[in-house]
């Protein structure tokens, strides 16, 4: 039996099957979860009893700043839809937070006539800008 406590090695998840990580679920119970989410950890919760080892590198990636799926899922070397599901399961654990708010495919971020917002628009600018 492996002991979850000690460092995950990220080479190791290339050999275990997606659908092992997963439990043989294909899709996360919020099969919406846009690539550009943002999640951070909802507290500094040390204690990883029961956890995967791909479950607490997400926490530990995500304790103390926000990462996007798409980096929770480059940095784990997981596909991207293994690593929604893994995160929408910390989510409904109430481990993690989700923030989706503001994305391309909110209809919030539409004006009138369909068209991406303004507001949206210049916020994408000013990402731009900052790097």
């Amino acid at each position: 039996m492996r002991d979850h406590t000690t460092a995950y090695d990220p080479d190791e998840a290339s050999t275990v099957r997606p659908y092992a990580v997963t439990g043989g679920r294909v899709s996360a119970a919020s099969a919406d979860l846009p690539m550009e989410a943002l999640v951070e950890a909802a507290s500094t919760h040390q204690d990883f009893t029961g956890l995967t080892p791909e479950k607490i590198t997400i926490l530990r990636l995500a304790a103390g700043q926000y990462q996007s799926v798409a980096e929770l899922s480059a940095h784990t070397r997981l596909p991207l839809g293994v690593v929604r599901v893994l995160v929408t399961d910390l989510a409904q654990a109430h481990l993690l937070n989700i923030h989706t708010g503001g994305t391309a495919q909110d209809a919030s971020t539409h004006d009138a006539s369909g068209g991406l917002s303004l507001s949206l628009l210049e916020s994408v600018l000013d990402g731009i800008a900052a790097l």
